[in-house]
């Protein structure tokens, strides 16, 4: 077990050191891509299924899948947060075309993830579109670029949240007035969904203490002068926060989905610590990974 718990340090503290982009790390990639070092997203892999849209209106989404993936790649969705180098894959289920007059609508459904613990599934997605559409960011409500960053600030505001106490609050409040907007707009289906989606991700401050907690023990644990006091409040804080959450939340999806994501590397944590609470709590809360909490539990 004591080489087994090695292997998982030693792996967690690559987890940790990608989690968290260095200074200099930063400046070479600024050095080597000049206008690209300030975009918030590193890799984005959007891809459509066509199979519900006819094969003479497939022609028109040729370019839809790339010019996505230019468009997050490419936008400087904040100026204050430029080395987060956040992945995201994309999968738009495209469900049907419709014309009216010169405009061509398309109704859709979409999966947005960064492959770790973020997982959003929109419904009721619906934009005007012509071939080789091109994208601009803008202040302006516009149905499938709104779309776009809703989510872009979505993951931004999560990302932050492990960085700073309650880091991501003005991102979460920018995917809220995007909502706002959609839901008065022309194009409302759908945005009431995700204005209250983000309103309820937000207001989860037990969940997001818990992520900047989980971050902050790891890196304290990895600092060159390890400081045993902050690394106990950082994992006593995630304790607390988490049996507040259980009490007052019940079984919450979000969380699972963190769990999901880091639970090998938080029943590590907690039993570096002795913290058999914190481990009995994840054990019945996260069902799915009692044989891992059981695991440390044994020993």
């Amino acid at each position: 077990m004591k080489q087994i718990r090695e292997n998982i340090k030693s792996i967690l503290k690559l987890q940790i050191m990608n989690h968290r982009k260095y200074l200099n790390f930063s400046t070479a990639v600024f050095l080597l891509i000049g206008s690209f070092s300030w975009a918030q997203f590193i890799e984005v892999n959007a891809e459509l299924d066509l199979r519900r849209i006819s094969e003479g209106d497939r022609q028109l989404f040729t370019t839809l899948a790339e010019d996505i993936e230019n468009y997050f790649l490419n936008t400087q969705f904040s100026a204050t947060t430029n080395d987060l180098e956040i992945t995201v894959d994309i999968r738009l289920v495209l469900e049907s075309v419709s014309r009216g007059g010169s405009q061509t609508t398309v109704n859709a459904q979409a999966i947005f993830s960064n492959k770790m613990d973020q997982y959003f599934y929109a419904k009721g997605v619906q934009f005007p579109y012509s071939k080789g559409r091109r994208m601009f960011y803008t202040t302006v409500f516009e149905p499938l670029a709104s779309f776009l960053d809703y989510y872009a600030f979505m993951f931004i505001a999560t990302e932050m949240d492990t960085w700073k106490y309650m880091g991501g609050a003005s991102f979460f409040n920018r995917a809220i007035e995007i909502s706002d907007f959609g839901k008065d707009s022309d194009w409302s289906t759908g945005w009431d969904d995700r204005w209250k989606k983000s309103r309820k991700v937000k207001s989860n401050q037990y969940l997001r203490s818990m992520r900047f907690n989980y971050f902050k023990a790891w890196d304290a644990l990895y600092a060159e002068e390890v400081d045993m006091t902050i690394v106990n409040t950082a994992v006593n804080t995630f304790y607390e926060e988490m049996l507040t959450l259980d009490k007052k939340l019940g079984s919450n999806k979000e969380t699972l989905h963190f769990l999901r994501a880091y639970h090998e590397s938080v029943a590590e944590l907690m039993a570096m610590l002795d913290h058999r609470d914190a481990l009995e709590l994840l054990l019945i809360y996260d069902h799915d990974n009692k044989e891992v909490y059981e695991s440390y539990l044994k020993n």
